[in-house]
């Protein structure tokens, strides 16, 4: 083949600029591939676009080329072929994800992966690379499996304990007091393995959610892929929005921004470069050029080549390393976790001193042991972090049963905490359908009537006139795609926002297809931090025309003209008084202002020499549901604060309007304020302002870290894109889940499925609810245990013989502590739960006070037990018996008493009942009765039969006992303080 035949040169022209074209390279990406490579090694720094389909070539570079260098180089790739389809190592190191794109030239990228910058990958192609690299799916850490929770159960000290006794027991002769040691092992530790394998199911299925299609060119046809299909070669269309499916390369970039906090903790969105080159050792934050699974876009737009899915991705390499499913610990946990090693010290100490005074008063010492040994395992409340991780899981689902989804497990104690709500405006306090409800043009401020603007209210036809114009030039600065269909009706994919407006410019008559026909787009500079302005460049009949849209005081300022009676002017000072006096009539009707000028031509970046058109207010109404909410919260001690992009006069309209503030006066304070403002004095500001407006990401991110540099605990509610930053932010974030976007969603920790801001209600009440429930398990546990060490104690100092045998001890942890401690974690929320502030996240779960009414009531029932068992002289079986049944009664009976506040049995009588408490005392309670009545059970526990006499005096214990501590309650709940201190008043600005 002459070389003439194997590369024509097409245009070389330009200076830096050469187009080829070679047949060779018609289907053969990888050999499209090597051309890349070869061009670059004889060209450093050039931009390769090489077409596997039409088998072009374009090579540009700064600075000049050698042209017959580039050529032959060329040449020697296509000469030395690459037959047979073995893979290239450009496209060999794109499959591995291993090569650094970061340092290489985006057209590397798009020609290592055989694909085209326009046209992106061959779909069959992309069908085989499939079917040899599979699917783009992350690592899942596989979930611990039964055996092994079971023996994580097996290797905890209460179990240790259990088995030193069972092998004393063993070489004691005790072989069935062995044998019961070891059931009651096998029995706990298939509770607890059954209870936890459920809480980590409930737990793994947090981060589930369908994924989103991703937008994709292939063979030249965009196409809406699922991402688990994606490939290395894909091109990949990035929008605001947009999740990024795999870790690809920029090959082009507008005002890209993209937020990376879920890989590298970067709170703000990062500002995306595509001809960035960067060392190959550059930091994973600082890869500007290239975009990364797992992270969202929030500005610009962009295309990139994928060059790793799955596995390889960054986020992939992480998760691999995280080995099998291990729930991180929450910080309810980590107190439960110190609360437990606690009491094994103290517990220890009382085993230690039962221990040495039965050896001073003679005791055999293998009995000692063997009883010292059992006190520890019934003394120790074990598992409490994992009562903790079962009631935490309980709690999500009952959320879940009210459409509420929690993505994190500590959200939901953390929800019982918060103190600031922080509540976007759009999305939610109000709707997202919205109207074009008024209009300032012609001088005239106009509302809207049922037949819209085009009827006789619209007045003279200079006014109407003017009103086309106006809703013209707002339709044509528009981020919404319009499609036009062949029957000539338009569909338009935009915000609500831009849909009020062209569905007025429609109703006014104007063809909103043939208006965008007419006027194409040229460029597009949208909105972004920092500036609230939309401006697009249309080609118009007689050249360029230029078209802003956004806040109304930005884009006054930049117009020197105005359109009047349907020419244009200069436009004078009281121009400006009446456009921003009807600004704020608009704004105080808690209509959101849009202000719209244009000008002929120019660049769309300087946007100066405007001619001004007018304003267009769009009303937003408030979600029926929210003023009740907002009440709701207040009354819980929860503050609420609005952050909006809106002007200071639509926000505190609707500030007012719903009653935001539990007081009389609003304060509010816009954003411009805040520029570079010391942290310190923000933070001082904070907590006396209801309502922040005009805000961008960065300053909504900044109010919510200053709240919580206040020590505050703050909740954030949004549903667009920009509020990602400030969701991650926040203590908790809830995202708005039927309207919002993938990118809200995907970093909040709670989600309301419905868009009913009730679901904050019901979030922060369940989120209150499990926390108690919580504290009620953990004063149940460690109440009924320290009541048998007391008994066991108390009879040592009165050197009485052993109250309890062994058996009779680890029946009682059996018999009395699992069941009834997972029903209280079930208790249904108190009424009164809403009308409490919340809890001080800082402070212990138990308290000094709490600790102070545990040991009352082990006291009294452990005292109680010990009166039974001596009274009428039956320190013997039939005294062991009575004390026996009677302290699991009594423990049985304080369970109920653990439902309220301050550990009495009345305080619950107007609460809703506990069906699963009563049915776990009902089935102890049975359980203990079989346990009588079975002549097998009473030998092995040392029973001895109960008459009636006995009958009354184990009532009478658990009576007794309970009464007793009813009476004590009720004088303590007089004299101490409120469980619940009262709020705080909030600061005010003075």
């Amino acid at each position: 083949m002459s070389a003439e035949t194997l590369l024509r040169r097409v245009h070389d022209a330009v200076p830096g600029r050469l187009r080829l074209r070679a047949e060779r390279l018609r289907g053969r990406a990888e050999l499209a591939a090597a051309v890349a490579g070869a061009v670059l090694s004889a060209a450093p720094g050039a931009r390769v676009d090489v077409s596997a389909v039409t088998g072009s070539v374009l090579v540009r570079r700064d600075g000049g080329l050698d042209v017959e260098l580039v050529e032959a180089a060329i040449r020697d790739a296509l000469e030395g072929g690459l037959p047979g389809g073995r893979p290239h190592a450009l496209s060999a190191s794109v499959a591995g994800g291993a090569e650094p794109w970061h340092a290489r030239p985006s057209g590397a990228a798009v020609l290592a992966g055989g694909s085209d910058r326009h046209l992106g990958l061959d779909a069959s192609v992309a069908e085989a690379r499939l079917a040899e690299a599979g699917a783009n799916v992350l690592p899942r850490a596989e979930p611990r499996s039964a055996a092994a929770i079971a023996l994580q159960q097996l290797e905890t000290l209460p179990v240790a304990l259990l088995g030193v006794s069972a092998l004393l027991a063993l070489f004691t002769g005790g072989v069935a007091d062995a044998v019961v040691i070891l059931g009651v092992v096998a029995i706990n530790a298939g509770i607890a393995t059954f209870t936890e394998r459920n809480a980590e199911r409930t737990i793994a299925g947090l981060a589930d959610y369908a994924p989103r299609p991703v937008e994709a060119v292939r063979s030249g046809v965009p196409l809406r892929l699922d991402p688990a299909g994606l490939v290395p070669g894909d091109l990949v269309v990035l929008a605001p929005g947009t999740l990024v499916p795999a870790d690809a390369r920029l090959v082009f970039s507008e005002n890209l921004t993209v937020d990376e906090a879920a890989l590298t903790g970067e709170a703000m969105p990062v500002q995306k470069d595509t001809d960035a080159l960067l060392a190959d050792d550059a930091l994973l934050a600082d890869r500007s050029n290239m975009v990364f699974r797992g992270t969202a876009v929030t500005g610009g737009r962009g295309l990139a080549v994928v060059v790793a899915t799955g596995p390889d991705t960054e986020i992939g390499r992480l998760q691999s390393m995280l080995g099998s499913l291990t729930p991180p610990q929450t910080p309810i946990q980590r107190q439960l976790g110190e609360v437990e090693r606690e009491l094994v010290v103290v517990n220890g100490l009382i085993c230690a001193a039962v221990f040495a005074i039965g050896l001073a008063r003679g005791q055999p010492l293998v009995s000692l042991l063997r009883s010292a040994i059992s006190l520890a395992v019934a003394a120790i409340p074990e598992g409490l972090p994992a009562v903790a991780t079962t009631t935490l899981a309980l709690g999500i689902r009952e959320m879940r049963g009210r459409k509420v989804h929690v993505r994190r497990l500590d959200a939901v104690e953390t929800l019982g905490a918060v103190e600031v709500i922080g509540l976007d405006k759009t999305g939610t306090l109000t709707g997202l359908a919205m109207s074009l409800s008024a209009i300032h043009a012609g001088g005239d401020l106009l509302a809207r009537s049922e037949h819209g603007f085009a009827g006789e209210e619209c007045g003279t036809p200079k006014v109407r006139r003017a009103v086309r114009d106006l809703l013209a030039a707002a339709a044509l600065a528009s981020e919404a795609e319009i499609l036009r269909r062949p029957d000539g009706s338009v569909d338009v994919i935009g915000s609500a926002t831009e849909t009020a407006i062209l569905d007025a410019a429609r109703e006014f008559g104007i063809d909103i297809g043939a208006l965008v026909a007419a006027e194409p787009m040229l460029a597009l500079v949208p909105r972004a931090d920092g500036r609230k302005r939309v401006s697009a460049l249309r080609r118009a009949a007689g050249g360029a025309r230029l078209v802003v849209k956004g806040d109304p005081v930005e884009v006054l300022a930049r117009s020197d003209r105005i359109l009047d009676a349907g020419s244009v002017r200069p436009i004078r000072e009281e121009d400006r008084r009446a456009a921003m006096a009807a600004n704020e009539s608009m704004a105080g009707r808690a209509l959101r202002v849009l202000g719209v000028a244009d000008r002929e031509g120019g660049d769309p970046k300087d946007e100066g020499g405007l001619t001004w058109l007018g304003l267009v207010g769009i009303e937003n109404p408030i979600r029926p549901e929210v003023t009740p909410v907002l009440e709701r919260l207040h009354r819980a001690g929860i503050r609420t604060v609005m952050i909006t992009g809106d002007q200071s006069a639509t926000a505190y309209a609707v500030a007012r309007s719903l009653g935001l503030a539990d007081q009389p006066d609003l304060r509010v304070l816009e954003a411009g304020r805040l520029a570079g403002m010391d942290p310190e004095v923000l933070g001082a500001l904070v907590d006396g302002v209801d309502v922040f407006a005009r805000v961008s990401p960065s300053e909504k991110l900044a109010i919510v870290r200053a709240l919580q540099g206040r020590g505050r605990i703050v909740a954030m509610t949004g549903d667009g894109i920009n509020d990602g930053p400030a969701l991650k932010a926040a203590h908790v974030g809830v995202a708005m889940g039927a309207d919002g976007t993938d990118v809200a969603r995907e970093v909040a920790d709670v989600v309301l499925a419905t868009d009913d801001l009730q679901g904050i209600v019901d979030a922060v009440r369940l989120g209150r609810a499990t926390y108690a429930n919580i504290r009620k398990v953990l004063r149940f546990l460690v109440g009924t245990n320290a009541s048998e060490s007391f008994l066991m104690l108390g009879a040592s100092v009165l050197g009485t013989r052993e109250p309890l045998s062994p058996m009779q001890l680890l029946m009682l942890n059996l018999a009395t502590d699992v069941f009834p401690a997972l029903a209280l974690g079930l208790e249904p929320p108190d009424p009164r739960a809403m009308d409490r502030p919340p809890h001080d996240p800082s402070a212990p779960i138990l308290d000094v006070a709490d600790f102070r009414r545990i040991l009352r009531d082990g006291l009294v029932i452990g005292g109680s037990a010990m009166a039974g068992f001596l009274m009428d002289g039956r320190a013997g079986p039939r005294g062991s018996t009575v004390a026996f049944h009677g302290l699991v009664l009594a423990q049985l009976l304080h369970a109920f008493a653990c439902r309220g506040d301050t550990g009495g049995v009345i305080e619950t009588l107007g609460k809703p009942a506990n069906q699963h408490l009563r049915a776990a005392v009902a089935g102890c309670a049975g359980l203990q009765v079989a346990v009588q009545l079975l002549p097998a059970s009473r030998r092995v526990l040392g029973l001895a039969p109960v008459g009636p006499g006995g009958l009354l005096a184990i009532l009478g214990i658990a009576l007794g006992a309970t009464l007793l501590n009813e009476v004590v309650a009720a004088a303590s709940s007089r004299s101490a303080r409120p469980p619940h201190p009262e709020a705080e008043p909030w600061p005010k600005l003075t």
